[in-house]
């Protein structure tokens, strides 16, 4: 796995190695970022992190401050080796259960969110809603699920702007308005 774009384009990122944790494909990265355009100055939270890619991604690609959380301290540890080997300027890595980073004092807001929890957690409308009080005007929320799981087109101030099968996933985006 590697990173698609951007100012460290080619560089290897180390995935984790667990039953637990599936990573995103380069191809669905790469279409991901091209429906979501620049990236400058963007503050980004990866949620469910895993290796971090999505969030490492979208540092390559220009945005400004990128919290990582995962729950799995395997995860953790691949996540810090990749921000050193990326030579990441700023971000949080925050080791905790998404009930406790939501319930949690969260002092900034986000951009741009991804939301790729494990399959077997359908939790997205519940995430959605609660971060709603943590995003910006026209904040970003790429969600990564199941292509037979399926999501309103709308969640509180949320709307769907683009849906799309990848294989056995399925990528939505939604946009606060």
């Amino acid at each position: 796995m590697r990173i698609t774009g951007g100012t460290k384009r080619g560089f290897i990122i180390k995935r984790v190695l667990s039953d637990d944790t599936r990573e995103t494909s380069d191809m669905v990265k790469v279409a991901v970022f091209n429906m979501l355009g620049n990236l400058d100055k963007k503050v980004v939270l990866d949620l469910f992190s895993g290796s971090g890619a999505y969030g490492l991604e979208a540092f390559s690609r220009g945005a400004e401050h990128i919290t990582f959380v995962d729950k799995q301290r395997k995860a953790i540890d691949v996540i810090k080796e990749n921000i050193h080997k990326l030579d990441v300027p700023n971000y949080q890595v925050l080791q905790m259960d998404y009930k406790r980073f939501l319930s949690d004092a969260i002092n900034r807001k986000f951009d741009l969110i991804f939301l790729d929890p494990p399959y077997n957690l359908n939790v997205y409308e519940e995430v959605i809603k609660t971060l709603e009080a943590y995003t910006k005007d026209e904040s970003t929320i790429v969600c990564e699920l199941i292509k037979s799981n399926t999501l309103p087109d709308r969640i509180g101030s949320f709307s769907k702007q683009k849906e799309k099968n990848y294989g056995l996933k399925k990528v939505i985006i939604y946009k606060k308005m």
